[in-house]
């Protein structure tokens, strides 16, 4: 019995260290959260407006049915679309972590 619970003590002063430097990096763990997800949003829209670019400077081109240039166009945007979407979707998945960075 007296074995068991000197296990078990080491297990809880293994796992209380293990919580202690979790906390401790907390508060860097969602500034890194934070400012990935906010690079999805600056990654979305800086395809989305490459893909207008490509559609503007080759626009010659599509008016003159040439699918390549309007292919390239469309792939940047719906890229652009869904990177922005995923960090919509990663804000509201870690939306605690959000509050908790506030509060830190």
């Amino acid at each position: 019995m007296k074995m068991e619970n000197v296990k078990n003590d080491q297990r809880v002063n293994e796992l209380n260290r293990i919580f202690a430097e979790l906390v401790d990096d907390a508060k860097n763990f969602a500034k890194d959260i934070t400012s990935s997800i906010y690079l999805y949003y600056f990654a979305g829209v800086l395809s989305m407006l490459f893909g207008v670019q490509t559609g503007w400077y080759n626009r010659s081109y599509i008016l003159n049915w040439d699918l390549i240039p309007l292919f390239l166009m469309c792939a940047q945007i719906v890229v652009g679309a869904i990177l922005i979407i995923r960090g919509f979707s990663l804000k509201s998945k870690y939306s605690r972590i959000f509050e908790l960075k506030k509060k830190l």
